[in-house]
């Protein structure tokens, strides 16, 4: 079952902690369990099918997914839905997750992570600025997925050409961003950056949302 942000009940609430940055929760009822901050659903699992993606825009995300995918990279681990659904898709797949919030990590354990099978390959989980963990990375990535968040938006780091420049260095394929543009210019910015620095890009808007999904792939693997 899909969650729908605007008519959620939730009937527990299993944390809560509340900074001068941000006020951060975690909500369940009998079919969902999910992560706000400062009042904004950030991610939701389906108690039932913790792999399953309830989000319209994460739904636009796993629709443009490459075919196969060994080396992943997470910049933004929030919940953890889509490390959850790479993890039951590739199980075999070496896959790194990066959030600046320790917090964020901490309870992405403690509510947010499915059990895997005997198998699968647990997530590597990294305490760590994004464009710090991308300029000191050593790996190369076949998947990028980028879902960077700050206060009022996106992060001015997604419209500077650092990060682009970072990515192209270690992306050898898919590169998907979602992005929260607040103006015209803003999506104009990452999309010419992304075109610039790693290839060619397409834009998706999600009907009925703000989120527009980027997609690029590296020039040299296309």
């Amino acid at each position: 079952m899909d969650f729908n942000p605007q008519a959620y009940q939730a009937e527990h609430l299993l944390h809560l902690s509340a900074k001068a940055e941000r006020r951060l929760c975690i909500l369940e009822n009998a079919e969902h369990r999910w992560l706000e901050m400062d009042g904004v659903v950030q991610s939701a699992m389906c108690l039932s099918e913790p792999d399953r993606l309830c989000l319209p825009h994460q739904q636009h995300i796993a629709a443009r997914l490459p075919r196969q995918a060994s080396r992943i990279l997470e910049l933004g681990l929030g919940g953890g839905d889509l490390t959850r659904h790479l993890g039951a898709r590739w199980p075999e797949a070496s896959h790194d997750c990066v959030d600046l919030d320790a917090e964020v990590l901490t309870l992405f354990q403690a509510f947010f992570q499915a059990p895997g099978a005997p198998s699968a390959r647990p997530p590597r989980l990294h305490h760590a600025d994004a464009l710090r963990f991308l300029l000191d990375s050593r790996e190369h990535y076949d998947l990028v997925l980028l879902d960077l968040f700050s206060q009022d938006g996106n992060p001015r780091l997604l419209f500077q050409a650092p990060l682009y420049q970072a990515l192209a260095q270690c992306l050898r394929g898919t590169l998907i961003i979602n992005l929260l543009p607040r103006t015209r210019l803003e999506l104009e910015q990452a999309l010419r950056l992304a075109e610039e620095w790693v290839g060619p890009t397409q834009a998706y808007p999600v009907p009925g949302y703000l989120n527009v999904i980027l997609h690029a792939t590296r020039q040299d693997a296309a």
